[in-house]
């Protein structure tokens, strides 16, 4: 398969030298990375800032902000069989983001925020789904759910409201951890939960149930 993943947490500029960012470390997504190419897949590694290093044999698109994931995203989904968005993309950004450097005033400052593009809805929504020759799924797009509470309700509801073929279910825990407890579902599936695995154990499973969920799209 040739699989676009996106990993690491976006930056949302306040001024040139301060941002609203995430704990997002980007192991994840590096480790599915890792785990597709040994698995012998083409991938494209979308990542935004993050001190992981990068495997060889991806093809690297940097970006920092959710913008820019967008449309890297946008550039690239066309031609990829398997979309895994393991980014921490923010919710919002600065809607007059500063031209300079903000001074200290000593007083208080209100930042107004706006909405980002929620980037997997919109491949939820762009996937293709039926050729003329084959009525079939043709992308797979997995999303992941971090959430503190209700976990299985609230991401079987991204599942199903973002249009997804995957969901990854974890907790704020996993954040930066080497060893996370994760739970997968696939619609008409059941739950799968990994606990305390490594996130190569973790990507490894992932990936490996996209393969399933690709060999199954053409039958």
């Amino acid at each position: 398969m040739r699989i676009l993943i996106t990993a690491g947490g976006t930056r949302e500029y306040i001024d040139p030298v301060r941002f609203i960012s995430n704990a997002s470390s980007g192991k994840m997504g590096y480790a599915l990375a890792r785990a597709a190419l040994k698995a012998g897949h083409k991938v494209t590694l979308i990542t935004a800032l993050t001190s992981q290093k990068p495997p060889g044999a991806a093809k690297l698109v940097n970006v920092e902000t959710a913008a820019q994931m967008f449309e890297a995203v946008k550039k690239h989904f066309s031609r990829c069989d398997c979309l895994i968005m393991a980014a921490a993309v923010a919710d919002y950004t600065p809607v007059r983001p500063a031209g300079t450097k903000i001074k200290k005033t000593g007083k208080s400052m209100t930042i107004k925020l706006k909405p980002t593009t929620d980037i997997l809805k919109w491949a939820g929504k762009h996937k293709k789904v039926k050729s003329k020759k084959v009525k079939s799924k043709r992308q797979i797009v997995v999303g992941f759910a971090l959430e503190d509470k209700a976990i299985r309700v609230r991401a079987q509801k991204k599942l199903k409201d973002k249009n997804l073929d995957m969901i990854v279910a974890n907790s704020p825990a996993a954040i930066g951890a080497d060893k996370s407890n994760i739970q997968i579902k696939i619609p008409n599936s059941s739950w799968v939960k990994i606990q305390n695995a490594t996130k190569a154990a973790i990507a490894k499973k992932i990936i490996c149930l996209t393969e399933k969920l690709h060999l199954t799209t053409f039958k």
